[in-house]
């Protein structure tokens, strides 16, 4: 009489990787196209997907640490943005340049601003935000 065959025990199967949209907007983010925000107004949509690209618009910039942090990094964390991308994102999210403009002309040429991924506290130059402003309007 043959014995059966011991059962294996279930696992998990492997995850099935990022879908094409992540691997896309990946590869977009690293040609430049695309910022890390997630609503990225200037990268590449289903809708026009190639459309022409001004390169001075794709400028990405990172936001930097405020004055008073002592640990020498450039950038308060890994996620870059258009600047209109940025303000767009800081006036959904209600800290908008507009109101702060009189606090912020007597204590230098920075904006306070929060990364729109990760909430990181930072500034970025008075001229970055007022190209994200202008180009938005």
């Amino acid at each position: 009489p043959e014995r059966p065959a011991p059962k294996r025990k279930w696992t998990l199967p492997p995850p099935p990787g990022p879908t094409l949209r992540q691997m896309v907007e990946r590869n977009e983010r690293e040609m430049g196209l695309r910022c890390s925000d997630v609503s990225c107004g200037l990268g590449p949509s289903d809708d026009e997907p190639t459309s022409t690209f001004d390169t001075i618009a794709l400028r990405q910039i990172s936001i930097r640490p405020l004055k008073s942090n002592p640990l020498g990094r450039e950038s308060v964390c890994e996620h870059k943005f258009h600047p209109s991308c940025l303000v767009t994102a800081e006036r959904v999210a209600g800290w908008g340049g507009e109101d702060k403009k009189e606090d912020q002309e007597d204590a230098g040429e920075d904006i306070e601003v929060s990364c729109p991924v990760c909430r990181a506290v930072g500034v970025i130059s008075r001229l970055d935000w007022e190209e994200g402003a202008c180009s938005l309007a």
